[in-house]
């Protein structure tokens, strides 16, 4: 769902509940208005029957109904006034007010016809006023809804531009951190570069140049898989002896152990691997330097390097005496506790980990922390240890 959709469906939970009241109000009014109609009737019926008990019970007396119905005509609220028909006559009951603006119902008296002139005036105004009130309801109904409805759309084109903000932000500083990540990186092994180098010119060993050149190839794939996180890695695999992958490991690792004055220890089992060399050694590195790192102004500083094969799979193992984790998402991208670091290193040791099919963790033991990096192979001819 993109964002710029969300305002419509927040404004749909408040346009519903003021739908449904208005609906429940223009019910309320039109059955207030049907109860009013009935009440009318009822008073308009209650009326002609007080005045057919009055006519009635004149003729049953033996008296003028005509006289009994002037006396009721002014007495009255609701009948203003009464003709009757003699000889083919309308003649008008004396102190009636005819107006033709009076409901006019007919009422027969055997032997009297009667025309009644009921005045409704009140209950129409009444019925006027109610409208009224139903009118105004509804005017301002729909003024607060329209306030309502344009208050809540200012409110929510804030919030997006808030959020195309923010995210543009967020953005901007993940690009960043992958640039600074990556330079951070290349400078980092144009480092390895410049030892190998230095040590090629003092010896004139040729075995520092393959390294040189594999340093190379290894740079310039970080650079390009760096800059899209999202590609898998692309695996170039061959078999090879652990034991070499450890020695070249030890060559890298050992400088930057020596300015930090940590002590390294290796022991591990030899074992043909069939996997990435270039990758497996990256992720190596980067274990060792973090731990090396993380033992920075610590009385005690070891680590140890090793591996072990069981069955199917080799373990690598990287343990520092710091014996602590940082309380983060380890091994996903731009998470870190290094004030110079970008958080990109264990997340490339968790990929290379899942190319290769296998798995990486982290936990504490007996004061120290523990890296173990779990990849398949075959072990079922394991050399003696190596290592010291």
């Amino acid at each position: 769902m993109e964002f710029r959709e969300l305002p419509l469906k927040k404004l749909s939970l408040f346009a519903l509940p003021l739908t449904f009241l208005f609906t429940v109000m223009l019910l309320n009014f039109y059955f207030l208005q049907s109860e009013l109609e009935d009440f009318y009737s009822l008073i308009i019926k209650e009326e002609i029957s007080k005045v057919r008990s009055v006519v009635e019970g004149t003729l049953s007396a033996g008296g003028d109904p005509v006289d009994a119905l002037s006396y009721y005509i002014e007495h009255s609220k609701l009948l203003k006034g009464a003709t009757f028909y003699i000889g083919g006559r309308e003649v008008i009951v004396p102190g009636s007010d005819i107006s033709d603006s009076y409901y006019q119902v007919v009422l027969e008296v055997k032997p009297f016809r009667f025309k009644l002139f009921i005045d409704t005036s009140y209950l129409k105004e009444l019925n006027r006023h109610i409208k009224i009130i139903f009118f105004y309801l509804i005017f301002f109904t729909l003024l607060f809804s329209l306030f309502l409805l344009y208050w809540l759309r200012e409110y929510y084109r804030e919030r997006i531009e808030h959020e195309r903000e923010r995210q543009e932000k967020e953005r901007i500083k993940s690009i960043n951190l992958v640039i600074h990540s990556i330079l951070h990186e290349v400078k980092n092994r144009l480092n390895v570069l410049n030892l190998l180098l230095h040590r090629f010119k003092r010896s004139g060993d040729s075995k520092y140049l393959d390294m040189l050149r594999q340093e190379l190839r290894s740079l310039n794939r970080y650079v390009e898989e760096t800059a899209d996180l999202r590609k898998p890695i692309s695996l170039d695999i061959a078999k090879f002896p652990v034991g070499a992958l450890f020695n070249e490991l030890k060559l890298r690792v050992e400088p930057l152990a020596d300015k930090g004055g940590v002590k390294l220890l290796f022991d591990y089992h030899n074992c043909p691997l069939k996997a990435d060399y270039e990758r497996l050694l990256s992720a190596l590195t980067d274990l060792v330097k973090n731990a090396i790192e993380a033992l920075e102004g610590k009385e005690e500083r070891v680590v140890r390097v090793g591996g072990r094969g069981a069955g199917k799979f080799y373990t690598f193992k990287v343990l520092d005496s710091g014996g602590e984790l940082p309380k983060r998402e380890l091994f996903k991208p731009f998470k870190t506790s290094k004030d110079r670091g970008f958080g990109l290193g264990l997340f490339n040791v968790k990929r290379i980990a899942l190319a290769h099919g296998g798995e990486v963790w982290a936990f504490t033991q007996d004061g120290w922390t523990v890296f173990e990096l779990k990849i398949p192979a075959d072990c079922s001819e394991i050399s003696p240890k190596n290592g010291k």
